[in-house]
């Protein structure tokens, strides 16, 4: 193998394992937060559901036919 390669191996090899401790360092792990606190995964889907929802007072129940446009 040739030096560039054998380098190229190593470069990689570090950035994997560097990237993996970061992993392992950042994901949150569960503490003992109060319950009254939401959670992470609740609030990003209240966040979602907000985004997404649309306008709960809205009828579009019965409403104008969708037609092709050709």
């Amino acid at each position: 193998m040739s030096r560039a390669v054998v380098m190229a191996v190593l470069a990689a090899l570090i950035v994997l394992v560097g990237l993996t401790t970061v992993w392992f360092i950042s994901v949150p792990r569960p503490s003992a937060a109060p319950k009254s606190a939401p959670t992470v995964s609740e609030e990003r889907r209240q966040r979602t559901e907000d985004f997404l929802g649309g306008d709960p007072g809205r009828s579009v129940r019965g409403g104008q036919e969708m037609k092709p446009r050709w």
